[in-house]
């Protein structure tokens, strides 16, 4: 009789907590296609989830309280913010685009030129990794700004980036390329808002994947990112994702100093502030190549 009443109660909890699990589906509020790869997070407790690739994600708003307020973030639309009271009165939420629309781009020249911003071999000061751990709430967004050289466009071409053990070897995450026609060159130490900046709007949007701690090289030539001449610089926004998983990870990237790469360890915070870090020669552990004609 007791196993049979317990066996009833773990069947009731568990039946409790699936209705508290709610789904919703975020959209584009100018064309019927799903928003995939959004980061939803509750400002104040900073417990973030994602969308799937269909514009799917889920949460236990029992979680929260009743004036709690989350920021969704997603490459190609503006940040919106929604209370939880907005979340509760509907499951369809509608992002409005926002990104620099790119005419089609026509490589005429054979002779590409790489350029290479970052060094592998420069010292890591992995003890500065250190107050950042294996903590998802703490470790699920990095922004680097990269100052270009050149003219023309920028085709970028791969990504590296060093994984330190105080996180996972293997989160799964997006990168975006945010640019801004206010802000030329971000002022050390300045915040900036959001909606300054906007989207270079991927071709393709890839969900990319680390392969272990250490150095992890990523190619972005299938996404076709394609920086116009007229911007000379730009954040790279890296952004973990969970697609509605119940396991969370975290990345944890160490900074390199002694540096005269045109590299800047910046931030982008949920609050829909984001700027670059007052520090001279320390940035974060990251190597970006792209190619002009």
């Amino acid at each position: 009789m007791k196993k049979a009443a317990f066996f009833f109660l773990v069947m009731l909890l568990s039946g409790l907590t699936s209705l508290a699990q709610d789904n919703w589906f975020l959209k584009s509020a100018e064309e019927d296609v799903p928003v995939p790869y959004a980061k939803v997070t509750e400002i104040r407790s900073q417990q973030w989830t994602s969308s799937d690739n269909k514009g799917e994600f889920n949460l236990d708003v029992t979680l929260f309280p009743n004036d709690a307020r989350f920021s969704i973030s997603a490459m190609g639309y503006a940040d919106t913010i929604v209370s939880l009271e907005m979340l509760k009165s509907s499951k369809l939420l509608l992002l409005k685009p926002q990104f620099v629309a790119l005419e089609e781009h026509v490589v005429l020249s054979k002779a590409l030129k790489r350029h290479v911003v970052g060094d592998h071999d420069l010292p890591l000061s992995l003890s500065k990794a250190g107050s950042r751990k294996r903590d998802p709430n703490t470790s699920h967004r990095y922004a680097v700004y990269v100052e270009f050289s050149g003219k023309g466009a920028k085709i970028l071409s791969s990504l590296s980036f060093y994984l330190t053990e105080g996180g996972d070897p293997d989160p799964r995450f997006t990168v975006r390329v945010l640019v801004s026609d206010e802000v030329k060159t971000p002022k050390r130490g300045q915040i900036y808002r959001i909606h300054q900046f906007k989207d270079i709007k991927a071709r393709s949007q890839s969900l990319h994947e680390a392969n272990g701690f250490g150095w992890t090289t990523i190619d972005l030539t299938t996404d076709e990112i394609i920086v116009p001449d007229k911007y000379k610089g730009a954040f790279l926004i890296f952004d973990v994702m969970d697609e509605g998983e119940e396991i969370q990870k975290s990345m944890v990237i160490p900074f390199q100093d002694q540096s005269r790469e045109k590299l800047n360890a910046g931030f982008y915070q949920t609050s829909g502030v984001l700027g670059v870090y007052n520090k001279n020669r320390d940035h974060f552990a990251v190597v970006l190549e792209y190619l002009t004609e």
